[in-house]
């Protein structure tokens, strides 16, 4: 069992500020400010809301991130992208988990493994609240506080290929049909582009314009057309812990030398999880407290 305590393994989670947003809050800000900021989710927050749904146990609260707005993009047409963009952000808005800091990393596990998405609330005594995902548990390979001793080949999923000259609605739409955030360019190696690059590119002042004068015109481009980026090949022979003590900020994937697979922090965390493989170090003992 991971019973540690999310205060213990991560006493500076209530530091890192994070935003937030309102139910009022049109589409289109949130997506700017996910877009601008390159947070995965925007928590939707509001003075004096109702308890919390629950769902297994589970107390749930709303958010908004990348897929969900990719996907109210992919159901909506041309002509009614302005008033769409204007509406409030909880129309197209998720339910993520939430818990309390003495809860143990288990419980924060059940809670992803509950909603399908690598983030979650942190409850603070009064708001705001902190925001926990995969890339703080993922950090703990770093910190050499948590092990997995399978290869990565063992957790490694199935790479999602287009062609370069697909256009970017039929990427979208395939992206929302295979719930994934990343779609590799045939003939490219190791070059993806994932749903926080499309919106950095659909929801920049510039495109923003094209959206308002041509809204015909504003997501008929080809999927090459978006900004991409490249990911870091691994063996697949290499330990998930040593490839989880590799991820840094804006770099969080990873392709196993067939150049088919690919390694993400939920392959890094959730898989081995569920194998019973995932283990927690033992705490280091300070020679003061040897002696």
């Amino acid at each position: 069992m991971l019973d540690a305590p999310l205060s213990e393994l991560f006493p500076s989670l209530f530091s890192t500020s994070r935003p937030i947003t309102t139910p009022d809050t049109p589409v289109m800000v949130a997506a700017s400010i996910l877009a601008t900021y390159e947070f995965p989710i925007l928590p939707v927050a509001k003075f004096g809301d109702p308890p919390d749904v629950e769902k297994k146990g589970v107390k749930l609260f709303k958010a908004i991130g990348g897929q969900q707005i990719i996907r109210l993009l992919t159901l909506t047409k041309p002509s009614d992208y302005h008033k769409v963009l204007w509406k409030p952000c909880t129309t197209t808005s998720m339910w993520l988990g939430a818990l309390e800091y003495h809860d143990s990393l288990e419980k924060l596990l059940r809670i992803f493994e509950v909603t399908g998405f690598g983030d979650a609330r942190v409850n603070a005594p009064a708001p705001p609240h902190a925001l926990i995902t995969l890339d703080e548990v993922v950090s703990l390979y770093r910190e050499q506080k948590l092990k997995c001793k399978l290869e990565v080949k063992e957790v490694a999923s199935r790479a999602i290929f287009v062609d370069p000259d697909t256009m970017l609605m039929e990427a979208m739409r395939t992206m929302c049909e295979k719930r994934i955030r990343r779609l590799f360019l045939h003939g490219k190696e190791g070059v993806f582009v994932s749903d926080r690059n499309i919106l950095a590119f659909l929801f920049s002042p510039k495109a923003l314009a094209v959206a308002n004068d041509a809204p015909d015109s504003w997501t008929d481009v080809k999927i090459s057309s978006i900004p991409s980026m490249k990911a870091s090949f691994v063996s697949p022979q290499a330990r998930v812990e040593e490839v989880g003590s590799l991820p840094e900020a804006r770099h969080d994937v990873f392709v196993l030398s067939d150049g088919l697979s690919l390694v993400s922090r939920w392959d890094l965390v959730m898989k081995p999880w569920k194998l019973g493989q995932l283990k927690l170090s033992p705490p280091t003992r300070s020679k003061s407290h040897e002696a």
